[in-house]
C-alpha cells in the first residue's frame, strides 16, 4: 500500500498536467446571420493578411489554412488580453510537434462581422521577418463559415450561406479531407501519380512534395520523361511553429505540368521536403479559392481561362532557417543557383551583413534588401573560420 501510494504521489505532477490538456475545437458565436460581408486583405511576399480588430484596437493576422487554430504569440499585447483555457498538442508543418497553451480570444471583428469565443494557441513569436500580430487558422473554416479568398481582387469574403459560392462560374471543384483539421486535397505531379497535398497559405512554396513519396513515384513512372531533376542537394528548407524539418537530401525538380482537378499549370518549379506534400499561397496569385465546409468541398476559380497556364517561377537557390540558438544560417543552397556560385554553403551562420551584426532569422528577413545593391555577408561555417561573400540582392 505504501509504495502503491507512492506512486501516486510521484505521478500527481505529471495528472495534473495531463489534465489541463484541452481538445480542439472550433466553434463561435457570430453576431450576424445570413450574411455575406467582403474584407480588404494585403498581398504581400506572397502572403495574405487580414485586418481585425480587437478592443478599439487593429491587428493584423496572417492568413494561414496550414494552421489548425488560429494562433497569437507569446509575450505580445494582444496574448495579454486573452485568457488561458488550457494546453493542446500542436503540429506544425515541419513534421514538428509540441504541447502549447491555448487561450480564449476576445470577441474579434472581420469587417462587419463580430465572432466571439474563438480560440488561439500560443506560439513563439514569429520568425519570417513579416509584421504580424496573430495568425488567422483554418478554424475559421471548421467553425462553419465559407470563405473565398480572392488575391486578385484583394478581397477575403467570410459567409454563413453555404450555397453562395456553388453559383460561382468557372469554377474547378475538389474534394478536401481534414487530416489534424486543416485542408488535404489530391493533385497529378506527372503521369498518373496522385499526391495528397496540403493546401497551404502559410507557405511561400507553389509546391512541394515529400521526398519518401518522390522518390517512390519516380521508381514507378520509371523515372518518366516529363519529370526534369535539375539538382540534387543536402540541408533542409522548410519551417514550423516548433522548428526546422529534418535534414536529408533535397531534389529541385521542374514539373512539366501541375494537375489541379481538370485545370494544369506548366513550367513548375519545385523542390522536396522532409515534410508533408503542400500547394502554396502562390497559387492564389492564379484565381480565387473558396472553402465550403457543409460540403468539404474547395473551389478553384482561375483568373486565366486558358489552359495549360504556366507558372513559371524560378527555382529556390538558397533558404534561410534559425540554428539551435536562434541564428540566421543557411539551410540549403542549390549547387546551380547563384548564391553558391559566389560561396555560400549549407550551414554557415550569417553573422553579419555590411559589417552590422545579425542576430536572428527575423532580423535577417527583415532586413530590407534593396534590388541592384550590393552586400558584404561575413559568413562562419561549421569549422569556425569567417569568411565575406559579396551579393547583389534581386528578387
Amino acid at each position: 500500500m505504501r509504495r502503491f501510494l507512492l506512486m501516486i504521489f510521484l505521478l500527481a505532477p505529471a495528472l495534473e498536467g495531463l489534465a489541463q490538456l484541452t481538445r480542439y475545437q472550433a466553434v463561435f458565436e457570430v453576431s450576424d446571420h445570413d450574411f455575406a460581408d467582403t474584407i480588404t486583405i494585403a498581398w504581400e511576399r506572397g502572403q495574405v493578411f487580414v485586418p481585425v480588430e480587437i478592443d478599439g484596437c487593429s491587428y493584423r493576422f496572417l492568413l494561414d489554412t496550414g494552421a489548425g487554430m488560429s494562433s497569437v504569440f507569446k509575450g505580445s499585447r494582444l496574448a495579454a488580453l486573452c485568457n488561458e483555457v488550457g494546453s493542446i498538442v500542436s503540429y506544425d508543418g515541419a513534421g514538428r510537434s509540441d504541447t502549447v497553451g491555448v487561450v480564449q480570444l476576445p470577441p474579434l471583428m472581420m469587417g462587419s462581422v463580430s465572432l466571439k469565443g474563438c480560440r488561439a494557441t500560443v506560439q513563439q513569436p514569429s520568425s519570417a521577418g513579416a509584421a504580424i500580430d496573430g495568425i488567422l487558422g483554418f478554424d475559421l473554416v471548421n467553425g462553419g463559415l465559407s470563405v473565398k479568398i480572392d488575391v486578385p481582387s484583394r478581397q477575403l469574403i467570410i459567409t454563413d450561406r453555404w450555397r453562395l459560392f456553388s453559383r460561382e462560374a468557372g469554377t474547378i471543384s475538389l474534394k478536401y479531407h481534414l487530416n489534424y483539421h486543416v485542408p488535404y486535397i489530391n493533385v497529378v505531379p506527372f503521369g498518373r501519380h496522385k499526391e495528397r497535398v496540403l493546401f497551404d497559405t502559410g507557405s511561400r512554396q507553389f509546391f512541394s512534395m515529400n521526398k519518401a513519396h518522390f522518390d517512390r513515384a519516380a521508381r514507378k513512372q520509371d523515372k518518366a520523361q516529363d519529370i526534369l531533376v535539375e539538382g540534387r542537394s543536402w540541408g533542409c528548407h522548410a519551417m514550423g511553429h516548433h522548428g526546422v524539418e529534418a535534414e536529408g537530401e533535397v531534389a529541385f525538380i521542374q514539373l512539366d505540368s501541375l494537375r489541379l482537378g481538370r485545370y494544369v499549370f506548366r513550367d513548375v518549379h519545385c523542390m522536396t521536403t522532409q515534410g508533408g506534400s503542400h500547394i502554396g499561397a502562390p497559387l492564389l496569385a492564379f484565381g480565387a479559392v473558396m472553402f465550403v465546409p457543409q460540403q468539404r468541398r474547395m473551389y478553384f476559380q482561375p483568373c486565366i481561362n486558358e489552359q495549360p497556364c504556366r507558372v513559371g517561377n524560378s527555382q529556390l537557390e538558397i533558404a534561410f532557417v534559425a540554428d539551435h540558438l536562434g541564428r540566421p544560417q543557411v539551410g540549403l543552397v542549390w549547387e546551380k543557383g547563384i548564391p553558391y556560385q559566389l560561396g555560400f554553403r549549407y550551414g554557415d551562420v550569417i553573422e553579419q551583413i555590411d559589417h552590422r551584426p545579425v542576430g536572428s532569422l527575423a532580423q535577417l528577413a527583415g532586413w530590407g534588401f534593396q534590388r541592384g545593391r550590393e552586400y558584404v555577408f561575413t559568413l562562419l561555417d561549421a569549422q569556425g573560420e569567417r569568411r565575406e561573400v559579396r551579393w547583389v540582392r534581386l528578387p
